[in-house]
């Protein structure tokens, strides 16, 4: 309260010195002028401080409170996008080292078999591995459509979230033509 009454007091000294610079000595109701523009500049800063820089200074703040909030559940929304495209690069690591596994069991198959087996064998063990090639690649195929089918999923959830909050048209246009693009480069790749 005192800082308060000490502070208008020096903005009116402040209004009082420039007041004074500017005096013509002209009086009205018997008190100068220079003490009427200081007045009328005090009270008007006062009432415009009051009325205008206090609503304003409780906005700003309330809206700095809220993007920082957005601001966290960003940070919050790209930690989980992390985690799960960490977990889909490990699926996929995991299956791809399930497929080596499978080619190498399949190969000590069919060496062993080639040593044991006469001409007919051989045929046979040709035709087991093309068949078990034939298995893996399906099965690269099916659990990298899955994988990217669940990726697309969890992505799109996420975008949607993101974009009902906080995205304008203009800025859900661009993401739909980006997620498309990744799609058609997901699709070349198998």
């Amino acid at each position: 309260m005192m800082k308060t009454i000490v502070g208008w007091a020096l903005v009116f000294i402040v209004a009082l010195v420039f007041a004074l610079l500017v005096d013509k000595g002209v009086k009205h109701a018997g008190i100068p002028d220079y003490i009427w523009l200081s007045l009328n500049l005090t009270v008007f800063l006062y009432i415009l401080q009051r009325y205008v820089g206090r609503p304003m200074g409780a906005f700003l703040e309330t809206r700095r409170e809220g993007i920082a909030e957005e601001l966290q559940n960003a940070r919050r929304q790209l930690e989980e996008a992390d985690r799960l495209q960490a977990e889909v690069s490990k699926r996929l690591a995991d299956v791809e080292d399930e497929v080596a596994e499978l080619k190498e069991r399949a190969a000590a198959d069919g060496d062993a078999e080639a040593g044991r087996i006469s001409e007919q064998t051989k045929i046979d063990e040709e035709r087991f591995l093309r068949r078990v090639d034939e298995e893996i690649t399906r099965r690269q195929a099916e659990t990298r459509a899955q994988l990217a089918q669940d990726t697309a999923d969890l992505t799109a959830q996420l975008a949607r979230d993101v974009l009902d909050r906080e995205m304008t048209n203009e800025d859900r246009q661009r993401v739909l033509e980006r997620s498309l693009d990744a799609m058609k480069s997901l699709e070349g790749k198998e």
